[in-house]
């Protein structure tokens, strides 16, 4: 189905959650490299273009900012609490739909929520046919709101993106940025002498891929699987970035980790083959590229 919307690609876009991680990687692309319309930003703080708390402040906020932009493009909507905050995770639900919500009142035709891959069970080529089966409560809450937006039927095409990996967003490569003292990581070896396997994508590769997903002239689906491909292996991550690093024997029970991949042929499909396409060595020249990486 057409999306009912004209000059969607002329719209200025809304990157929501600016402070976390990977928004600020993401700006930072946007700001190197400007694309063909302007990107906004939101926090509930001071500092960008929008400040909004969609749970506290409702809809007016926005549906005052999108009249004043002439009407956005679309919303990428990285908010909810993860791992690596304080937040509460039984708000993200609540959160996301107060979002969609409120972009369906301003008549903002596409929505972009980010999920996680954390909503699969451990395993390798995880496909948006397989059933979900969180194994930690920010999966959970990942899933739970996933079933909340489905459950609106907003007028308006939202894609809830499960992202894999994201280049110096991460655990590894993300600490790298931010330890000075280049302290030595550990990586898992398993019985056939190899380390972690995961689905990953430099914030640069992330950035192209969500303006080519702005422009899919047709709806897209519910739920996207958003990673490069092929997946990597950690230790060659590590190896491109020049990093120090030594192996250590995984135990037992970390074996069922080895292979966490994600099958994203239907982001594929919407975007293009070659615009998935990845190394260790491309996801690390983008770190350096924006300044993240040494």
């Amino acid at each position: 189905m057409a999306l009912q919307t004209s000059n969607l690609n002329d719209r200025p876009l809304l990157l929501m959650g600016a402070t976390g991680r990977v928004s600020q990687l993401l700006l930072k692309h946007w700001t190197a490299v400007p694309p063909n319309v302007p990107v906004r930003s939101q926090s509930r703080g001071e500092g960008f273009d929008l400040k909004w708390s969609p749970l506290e402040d409702g809809p007016d906020p926005l549906l005052r900012f999108n009249e004043a932009e002439g009407g956005l493009g679309a919303i990428f909507a990285m908010i909810g609490a993860t791992p690596s905050t304080a937040g509460d995770l039984s708000q993200t639900a609540a959160l996301s739909c107060a979002v969609v919500e409120a972009a369906a009142q301003a008549g903002v035709p596409r929505i972009f929520l980010a999920s996680s891959s954390a909503v699969y069970a451990v395993g390798e080529g995880l496909s948006e046919s397989d059933d979900p089966a969180p194994t930690t409560a920010y999966g959970q809450a990942k899933l739970d709101m996933e079933h909340a937006v489905a459950d609106l039927g907003a007028p308006i095409d939202v894609c809830c993106l499960r992202i894999g990996n994201v280049a110096g967003a991460d655990a590894l490569l993300g600490q790298a940025a931010q330890a000075p003292s280049r302290k030595t990581f550990s990586l898992d070896r398993f019985s056939d002498n190899k380390g972690p396997l995961r689905s990953y994508i430099g914030p640069s590769q992330f950035a192209r891929c969500l303006q080519l997903l702005v422009e899919h002239r047709t709806r897209l689906p519910p739920v996207l699987n958003f990673a490069a491909t092929p997946p990597v292996e950690m230790a060659d991550l590590v190896q491109a970035a020049g990093l120090p690093w030594a192996w250590t024997a995984a135990a037992a029970e970390r074996y069922k980790t080895q292979r966490i991949t994600l099958d994203c042929a239907l982001l594929e499909a919407a975007i293009g083959s070659g615009s998935l396409a990845t190394t260790p060595d491309s996801m690390v020249a983008e770190l350096r590229t924006l300044g993240v990486l040494a």
